[in-house]
């Protein structure tokens, strides 16, 4: 007798929701608007017993509220909103579904709430996989990105801009729409560390943790015993804990991911100067971007333009423990997964140009070619270099394991570029993201794909000054 295939089940249940208020007119309470909600909990057995056949009952618990719902439909698809098989629907009110036996299977199966307006944009999702056969295991695939925008200096006007990939649709201030209230003044970097958003708010002195629906879990605003102000400004990762540099405060604070709690914070030492009238004057590092790699931290030591060292941490005893030395004013790090270590100095804006470095496991330092940003994303490094007072920007990538020049000319189809502000890669597809802007000037986000040609017609982020795109895979 043929054995029944039993299914294992992971349930992924993902909602994928986008807030937005209007103003309506008092005749206008009653309008029937698209559904909001979503079901949860699904669950499935299968009891056909033909291999890549499915069949049984799927079950789920309603929404509390089914306001503006008239049913639920069901779709089969290979991921989480890939609705590309419908297989019915059911009316308001009612829990489960009868998949007929010998349905042929793929992945998700997918229950999506309906009206007679259309179909709620956050969906639930199961997935199925069969035991005794080698199906292979869903793939992460992006479903949005986060855009980070400083803003323009000290105007309180930094934002976050989601993009939802299913919808192509972009909701700007999404950071504000969801939590009620403004980012701040110059937002420097936003990071995804494990199911946590970090994000550093410089000149408003915040440090805002975010789940990735962009809603706020924690904010910091970090001082000394002083009452000084730290001023967050970059992050990077190891172990569990999130370091984070503080750009007044010449240190680099470390925070624990689980516990969501500064647990210390590592002295870099002093800048010292001398002023005018000979005296010695002693100011902060300034540290810039971090780095993980061969099991320390590598922190940028800019000096407010004046340095020339990129220090090493040791994290076992939260010591500086060394500084390497390399051209002057470091300020962006990246590291490859052979440990070498990335570093962008901006020079002086004068003689000493934009200059990508890099320092290998012992330490030695060699340069690599002139940029001014750069991502460092599955061991390719992408690098825009748009030198201050120089002529027509340019696009490269580098093999990182090998520091080789793969492309002088990332950018194939023809496309220019005036005013590159930021360069982002995400990792899964391989599409590539630059948003250039002038200053005073809301920025434009060009898409390209990994050959280089534009994928689809520029748009605008919706804030000033873009700084960041965080890519949200499930």
């Amino acid at each position: 007798m043929k054995l029944r295939n039993l299914f294992l089940l992971f349930t992924l249940c993902t909602l994928f929701t986008v807030s937005f208020s209007s103003c309506s007119d008092d005749d206008e309470k009653d309008e029937v608007r698209v559904p909001s909600v979503a079901v949860t909990n699904l669950s499935f057995t299968d009891t056909d017993e033909e291999v890549l056949k499915i069949g049984g009952t799927l079950s789920w618990t309603l929404p509390s509220s089914e306001t503006d719902v008239t049913g639920y439909v069901i779709y089969l698809g290979g991921n989480a909103t890939d609705k590309a098989t419908k297989l019915g629907e059911v009316a308001v009110g009612k829990n489960s579904f009868d998949i007929p036996a010998g349905t042929t299977y793929n992945t998700n199966l997918i229950v999506v709430a309906k009206n007679v307006v259309g179909e709620s944009e956050n969906m639930a999702s199961i997935v199925v996989q069969d035991i005794n056969v080698d199906v292979p295991e869903p793939q992460p695939q992006t479903i949005g990105y986060y855009i980070l925008n400083r803003g323009n200096f000290n105007a309180n006007n930094a934002s976050i801009s989601y993009y939802d990939l299913a919808t192509g649709k972009m909701v700007s201030n999404y950071y504000q729409s969801v939590n009620g209230k403004g980012l701040g003044s110059d937002a420097e970097q936003m990071f995804v560390y494990g199911s946590k958003i970090y994000v550093s708010v410089t000149s408003s002195n915040r440090l805002v943790v975010l789940d990735k629906q962009g809603k706020e879990i924690k904010e910091f605003t970090p001082k000394n015993s002083a009452g000084e102000t730290m001023n967050p400004r970059c992050f990077t990762a190891l172990d569990g804990k999130v370091y984070v540099s503080y750009y007044y405060g010449s240190s680099v604070a470390v925070l624990d991911t689980t516990s969501l709690e500064l647990e210390k914070e590592i002295s870099l030492g002093m800048a010292t100067t001398t002023d005018k009238d000979g005296n010695e004057v002693k100011s902060s590092r300034y540290p810039e971007q971090l780095a993980a790699a061969n099991g320390k931290i590598y922190v940028a030591l800019s000096e407010y333009g004046k340095g020339k060292t990129v220090g090493v941490i040791d994290p076992a005893t939260a010591k500086l423990e060394k500084e390497i030395e390399v051209i002057v004013n470091p300020c962006n790090l990246a590291a490859s997964s052979k440990g070498d270590v990335y570093v962008i100095s901006m020079g002086d804006y004068g003689d000493i140009k934009n200059t990508v470095q890099r320092i290998d496991a012992s330490d030695k330092v060699s340069v690599i070619g002139n940029g001014s940003k750069m991502s460092l994303v599955n061991d390719k490094l992408y690098v825009v270099y748009a030198q201050w007072g120089a002529p027509a920007p340019s696009f490269m990538k580098y093999d990182a394991l090998t520091g080789a020049v793969e492309s002088q000319n990332l950018i194939t189809d023809g496309t220019t570029l005036a005013n590159p502000n930021s360069i982002d890669v995400d990792p899964i597809t391989g599409k590539i993201y630059i948003s250039n802007a002038a200053y005073g000037e809301t920025a434009s986000m060009y898409v390209f794909t990994p050959e280089g040609k534009k994928d689809g017609e520029p748009f605008d982020t919706g804030g000033y000054d873009t700084q960041k795109v965080c890519f949200i895979a499930q």
